[in-house]
C-alpha cells in the first residue's frame, strides 16, 4: 500500500504536485484525524508526502486521501481544459471560406478543376459526381458549399489552398491585398 501511495505521488509533475498539495490541505479529514500542517506539505517531496500521509492517516486512509486529492486535481484540470477549448473556439476567427461564401459562389470559374483537386481528399466519388452534374459554375459552387457544414477546418483549409492556387487573383482581391 505504501508503494502504491508513493507511485501515485511520484507520478505527479511539479505543478500537478503543487495543486495536489493544495487540494489535500483543503480536504477535511474524517473524525479522529488532523490535517497535515501546511508548512510540512509545502516543502515535502513525494517520498516525504507518502510518509506524512501514513504517519497522520495510516496507509489505507492515507491512500484514500491521496487518490481523492488526485481526482480533485484531475477534475479541476479537465474543467480548465474544457474552459480553454471553449475560449479558444470562441476566439477563432471565422474561416476565409465561410467569410466569403457568397462572393466565392458567384465569382469562381472553372469549378471542375477545383473539384479534381478536392477529389478523394475532401470529396468522395458520389459528392464529386453530384457537383459536376450541375450546369453552371455558380450552381456547382453552391452545391460544394452545401457540404461545408460537415467539414472540419482541415477540409476548409484544403479548399482555400486549391482556390488560392487556381483563383489567385480573386483570392487576393477578397483578402484585400
Amino acid at each position: 500500500m505504501q508503494r502504491r501511495l508513493l507511485q501515485t505521488l511520484a507520478g505527479l509533475g511539479k505543478d500537478e504536485l503543487q495543486r495536489w498539495k493544495e487540494k489535500l490541505s483543503k480536504i477535511a479529514p474524517k473524525e479522529g484525524y488532523q490535517r497535515i500542517p501546511q508548512a510540512l506539505l509545502e516543502r515535502a517531496d513525494p517520498a516525504a508526502l507518502a510518509e506524512l500521509l501514513i504517519s497522520y492517516y495510516g496507509e489505507e486512509y492515507g491512500l484514500q486521501l491521496a487518490l481523492l486529492a488526485q481526482a480533485l486535481c484531475s477534475a479541476e484540470q479537465a474543467a480548465m481544459d474544457v474552459s480553454s477549448a471553449i475560449a479558444s473556439a470562441g476566439s477563432l476567427k471565422e474561416h476565409f471560406i465561410d467569410q466569403h461564401r457568397e462572393q466565392l459562389i458567384q465569382r469562381v470559374r472553372r469549378v471542375d478543376g477545383l473539384l479534381d483537386k478536392l477529389y478523394n481528399t475532401v470529396l468522395d466519388n458520389e459528392q464529386y459526381q453530384s457537383i459536376r452534374a450541375e450546369r453552371t459554375d455558380p450552381e456547382k459552387m453552391r452545391k460544394l458549399f452545401d457540404l461545408l457544414p460537415s467539414w472540419n477546418r482541415a477540409c476548409k483549409d484544403q479548399l482555400y489552398q486549391v482556390l488560392e492556387a487556381k483563383q489567385k487573383f480573386l483570392i487576393q482581391e477578397l483578402k484585400g491585398t
